[in-house]
This record gives C-alpha cells, sequence and structure tokens, in this order.
C-alpha cells in the first residue's frame, strides 16, 4: 500500500528498486578514491585521484618518475570490494634500464615477482574497463595492513 491508499503493483516496485540502485551507483561515483604509491624503501602514501575516479597520466608519470606501463598484481579483484576487472601495479616503463633500486614491497604485490623484479616507485589501482581507478580508503587501509606497506602517521583519520 503507498501512502495516498493505492496499492503498489509489481512495476512500481522494480522501478523503486531501480532508482535505489541507481542512487547507489552515483554514489560509488561521488566517493573519494585513492591509489596506493609504494616507494622503495617500503613506505607509502595514499594518492588522492585528481580526475574523478582516476589520476591524470600526467600525474601518474610524475609519481613514477617517468613514461608508465602497468604490471599485474598478485591481488584478486575482490581485494577492490567493487565490480573491477583487475589489481596493477602502475611503473616506470624504463625503470630496469635507469637502474632504479629494487622496490621489495611492490615485488610481493607482483604476479611474476619470481621471475623478474619491480625497480623504483610503484603506485596499485584497480583497473576497469581499460581505465586505472582508484580505492576506497577502507580497501587502501586493508592491502597496506595486510601487506606491510607502512603509512604516514594519522592517514587512516578521518
Amino acid at each position: 500500500m503507498l501512502r495516498d491508499g493505492t496499492a503498489e503493483n509489481s512495476e512500481d516496485k522494480i522501478c523503486k528498486g531501480k532508482e535505489q540502485n541507481h542512487k547507489r551507483i552515483i554514489e560509488v561515483k561521488k566517493m573519494e578514491r585513492y591509489m596506493i604509491l609504494i616507494r622503495t624503501d617500503g613506505t607509502g602514501r595514499l594518492i588522492r585521484c585528481d580526475d574523478g575516479d582516476t589520476c591524470k597520466l600526467e600525474t601518474l608519470q610524475q609519481l613514477v618518475g617517468g613514461l608508465i606501463e602497468t604490471a599485474d598484481s598478485c591481488l584478486e579483484p575482490g581485494w577492490a570490494r567493487e565490480p573491477v576487472d583487475s589489481i596493477k601495479l602502475i611503473v616506470n616503463e624504463e625503470g630496469l634500464l635507469q637502474e632504479l633500486p629494487i622496490n621489495w614491497k611492490a615485488m610481493e604485490l607482483y604476479q611474476y615477482g619470481y621471475m623478474s623484479g619491480i625497480v623504483g616507485t610503484a603506485v596499485l589501482a584497480a583497473a576497469r574497463g581499460g581505465e586505472l581507478i582508484g580505492f576506497a580508503k577502507p580497501v587502501c587501509e586493508t592491502i597496506c595492513e595486510e601487506f606491510g606497506i607502512d603509512m604516514e602517521d594519522g592517514i587512516w583519520n578521518d
């Protein structure tokens, strides 16, 4: 029954359900997203996405110190706690040629760490539909705690 005394049919219920789902999707879109920067000394920092759900190419290039490439992480998409295709490490494309220092924390997260290394600063992000997106802050906290990435003091305080 609706407030005006009329009966609610199944179409009305479906429409309301779709509206609620649409509102939830909009709320997810509006949430602040972060990528996790992993330095070669094992410390990390949250990088707030500067282009909606993602970071600008220039920002990512500045963070890793050059042209970027993505590498598969060992994390399953479920770590993101939302629908994503995969979770990627963003690294300096020429890091090996430049003889950048090994990034042991990033190597722990690298899918093929047993075959080759990750060097230089790395950034961890989710991939969805060909786009690199950030995580919700609680997801970042879980990943950092699980993999022992030491973050700046007070980062998890809201």
